[in-house]
């Protein structure tokens, strides 16, 4: 089993949007923006043309991918279906994580934040839990919920 993350992909429903959003939060750069033609097959809008280029010439742009790093992150146009990620954790130095914490907006609903630990929902309904040492914990390690069985049936 690996122990990194190479990508993501997620759908949004404002395409333009939610890269700027992204792109800013956490410095990616822009790797490619895409339309789905005919066949289903994937084309690339050229690197010297940007949103308002695609929508003078009548395209409606349905993916961007941004990088940082090894890490890109896939952006689609659409509704999240059925079985959409809906928390996302990532490894973080304490400096990046103060860094992301200081460029979310007001608005943004922010869980958690500690020095080496940040959690937040973003305005596509992604959480974000973001830490020096990421762990997956249970209720029964973090809170002491434990499930009580019966030998004894009622």
């Amino acid at each position: 089993m690996t122990s990194s993350v190479s990508h993501i992909a997620l759908f949004v429903p404002n395409l333009q949007e939610a890269e700027r959003f992204y792109k800013d939060l956490f410095e990616m750069e822009l790797i490619g923006r895409e339309i789905e033609k005919e066949g289903g097959l994937w084309y690339t809008l050229p690197f010297d043309k940007g949103w308002e280029d695609a929508k003078a010439a009548g395209m409606d742009l349905g993916m961007s991918a941004l990088r940082k790093g090894k890490f890109v992150m896939a952006l689609f146009k659409g509704v999240h279906p059925p079985g959409q990620v809906f928390a996302i954790g990532l490894s973080a130095t304490e400096d990046d994580i103060k860094a992301i914490h200081e460029r979310l907006s007001p608005d943004i609903k922010i869980e958690e934040f500690q020095p080496d630990r940040l959690e937040f929902l973003d305005p596509y309904h992604i959480t974000w839990q973001i830490a020096v040492e990421p762990t997956f914990r249970t209720a029964g390690d973090f809170a002491n919920r434990w499930l009580v069985i019966s030998k004894e049936k009622p």
